[in-house]
């Protein structure tokens, strides 16, 4: 049988303008662009060394899935994500991402939860909170989550909410760090153990937590 096949159509090759697409969503997350931030072409295509070709296809399609917002001179800005907006998707994530965690228990490589576990550890061993791993970590448990849970379309509609959240530009408190470390540990273990209902749990703590604590900061500014 052709490679095109294994249960589902094999993905496409990237070209440079998801190429430019991932670079300015890791940059998006990352805070390097900020909410309300206007976007400079120039600017970025130099940073991220492509033409502006590959970098329009890649800005109209962060516009299309509201990542971006178009002024009325028709400057392009980083969208900034309302309050209301931002329940709504923390509640539409609980949804999915507590079933993506109880379908991918038992089902990634005890080896890469170990690695997972490993940089929790170091992380909460090392006690910064501004550490650039803390970000990074977290994407890598999740986008575990995402390849195990057996569904492309779940996985998708999780990143693409988590990209959204990400909007509220909310910084990330000192406090947390512990909390969220112990939060990830019982994700993984549950995962590890094959436990989808210990899975599902954790992740349904992990998420509440999440919300509370940004509800928190928003209260307090």
């Amino acid at each position: 049988m052709s490679d095109e096949f294994d249960g589902v159509l094999a993905a496409p090759a990237r070209g440079a303008g998801s190429l430019a697409y991932e670079k300015l969503v890791e940059m998006l997350l990352s805070r390097r662009l900020s909410a309300d931030t206007p976007v400079a072409e120039r600017r970025l295509a130099i940073e991220l060394g492509v033409s502006r070709t590959p970098l329009r296809e890649a800005l109209h399609r962060m516009e299309g899935e509201g990542l971006l917002l178009r002024r009325s001179d028709g400057t392009l800005t980083v969208r900034r994500l309302d309050i209301e907006e931002l329940l709504e998707v923390l509640n539409v994530r609980r949804l999915l991402e507590v079933e993506a965690t109880g379908a991918a228990a038992g089902a990634i490589p005890r080896t890469r939860l170990e690695a997972l576990r490993a940089r929790v550890l170091r992380l909460l061993e090392e006690g910064d909170p501004e550490s650039p791993e803390r970000l990074a970590l977290d994407l890598a448990i999740h986008q575990a989550i995402g390849e195990a849970c057996g569904n492309r379309t779940l996985a998708g509609l999780i990143t693409d909410l988590r990209r959204r959240t990400q909007l509220l530009a909310t910084r990330r408190t000192p406090e947390r760090l512990e909390p969220v470390c112990a939060e990830h540990l019982a994700i993984l273990d549950a995962l590890a153990a094959g436990d989808a209902q210990a899975a599902k749990a954790a992740m349904a703590a992990h998420v509440d937590s999440t919300r509370a604590g940004i509800l928190r900061r928003l209260l307090s500014t």
